[in-house]
């Protein structure tokens, strides 16, 4: 984002006392309704969700409650719903399919695929490390774990791992959705409180948006990650139960016990899943830009695929070999420039940064010569010329490759002279392709030539299978233990850090 631009949206915000768009467009898909889901963890205890709600957004939810969920049994009988509900789901999703003819080649893809909302991207981390702990679940005592629990621990390692795709839109974070269609007076770390973005945009009546988001960061609780305040509530009353279970994991005995815990969360879930659903519904009432259908096929594609491996019996990986990891990046990178540059191409008010940086330019076509001739090799080749006058003075190195907006897919021009002309610029480009109708612009019209383009780079020849890799070990490392050791270790005794003779011990 450019600098200019941030100052103007920073000094407009502290005038109006509310955050601004920085879309006209909506660039990511809502369905509707998505599954919404909101966990909490324990302190400390990464792999483990103390609580799950999901459900429709804007609808009621279901929580699963462990209990104590640092014990095998308990923890299991609380996520089996969750899990059976989640595979089900995804699993009628999927069946529903649809031909998408390419060439002489016929794929079917799933008709939709299942999006999930979460309130922040920790959920994001959350829901990854969950996925991981449950898709490699040993068997324990002779007794294998729910089949519904691998599965859908597989599922979930999927749409976090997807989630890093820029643009993808099957695990969506409503906190990064938010910033990357407002603009606020937070710092991105302050961002992922996504009641404080909330109130910046929608303050109260005669509140400024600073004190609006200042009163929510220092009041509301998101998740996954429990407070102080809400750590210290939670372990007397885990304390209070495992007293009360004596050890029981029987359904009967744990029942009427964990029903404190139950509304304990419900108390913290409850005001999350209304702002939830608030933050969806106005964001889904934003036109979505015309990209958003194509990058949906990308994420159903996806989804089928995926789906398909998992209910197949098909595994992951734990951690990503050095080659893998490498190819994981370059697959990355280009969904990347690809989606900013549909951004910007699509969406006026996102093309202003590029303005102002130097590396779009907007004018007006002053004339056209599309019968002009240049030697290639050995012939003549016909070539356009256009002049486009400028109402800004521009510099720009000759030779520069820019796409026109509305052939951004095609071929580039280049830039031949810039001179000046009045109180701009008159900029010479070259069309670096044969001239045709669709490729050429009118005299008059007032369009926008920028470095960005969504056509692909090129195909790029993958890695060698054994490359030598640094940073590696001769000898192979020895075999991981199952994630899932220790489990039958009783749990760790709580520590008060106010009673410490050195509080910032744990700092």
């Amino acid at each position: 984002m450019s600098t200019a631009m941030e100052a103007m949206f920073a000094g407009r915000i502290h005038q109006d006392g509310h955050a601004l768009r920085r879309t006209t467009l909506r660039h990511t898909n809502l369905t509707d309704p998505a599954l919404g889901i909101c966990l909490w963890r324990l302190g400390g205890e990464r792999f483990r969700a103390a609580a799950v709600a999901w459900g429709p957004i804007g609808g009621p939810y279901k929580l699963a409650v462990a209990g104590e969920p640092r014990n095998r049994d308990l923890y299991f009988s609380a996520l089996l719903p969750f899990a059976a509900d989640l595979c089900k789901r995804i699993r009628r999703v999927a069946a529903t399919q649809v031909a998408r003819q390419r060439g002489r080649h016929t794929d079917y893809l799933p008709a939709d695929a299942l999006q999930i909302v979460v309130p922040n991207r920790t959920t994001v981390a959350a829901l990854g490390l969950l996925g991981r702990y449950l898709a490699y679940l040993s068997d324990r005592g002779g007794v294998a774990p729910d089949p519904a629990l691998v599965e859908a621990g597989k599922h979930l390692r999927f749409y976090a791992r997807h989630a890093r795709v820029p643009g993808q839109a099957l695990l969506v974070p409503l906190d990064r959705l938010l910033a990357e269609h407002w603009a606020t007076l937070l710092s991105p770390f302050e961002q992922a409180n996504l009641a404080a973005v909330d109130a910046q945009i929608d303050p109260p009546r005669g509140v400024h948006a600073f004190d609006s988001g200042f009163a929510a960061e220092a009041s509301a609780r998101i998740g996954p990650e429990p407070t102080e305040d809400i750590d210290r509530i939670t372990d007397e009353l885990l304390a209070r139960f495992n007293e009360a279970r004596g050890g029981a994991t029987e359904p009967a005995t744990i029942g009427p016990l964990i029903a404190p815990i139950e509304a304990h969360y419900r108390r913290l879930v409850d005001p999350v899943w209304a702002l939830m659903a608030r933050v969806v519904d106005r964001e889904r009432a934003l036109p979505a830009a015309p990209s958003v259908p194509r990058r949906f096929e990308v994420d159903r594609e996806a989804f089928g695929r995926r789906v398909d491996w998992v209910t197949g019996g098909g595994r992951y990986r734990t951690t990503d070999t050095p080659r893998q990891a490498a190819m994981t990046l370059r697959r990355l990178e280009e969904p990347l420039a690809r989606y900013e540059a549909e951004k910007a191409i699509e969406d006026p008010a996102a093309m202003v940064p590029y303005l102002l940086d130097g590396e779009a330019v907007r004018g007006v076509v002053a004339s056209l010569n599309d019968q002009y001739r240049v030697r290639f090799r050995v012939k003549a080749v016909r070539r356009a010329i256009i002049a486009l006058d400028t109402d800004d003075p521009v510099i720009l190195p000759l030779g520069k490759k820019l796409w026109w907006t509305a052939t951004a897919h095609d071929h580039h021009w280049e830039v031949q002279d810039v001179t000046a002309n009045g109180a701009g610029s008159r900029i010479t480009l070259m069309l670096y392709a044969a001239p045709t109708p669709a490729r050429l612009p009118g005299v008059g019209d007032r369009i926008t030539f920028s470095v960005l383009h969504t056509s692909s780079d090129g195909y790029r020849l993958p890695p060698p299978q054994n490359p030598p890799w640094t940073h590696t070990s001769a000898a192979p490392p020895a075999p991981p233990e199952p994630i899932d050791a220790g489990d039958g270790d009783p749990p760790a005794a709580a520590v008060d850090g106010a009673t410490l003779p050195d509080p910032g011990v744990y700092a």
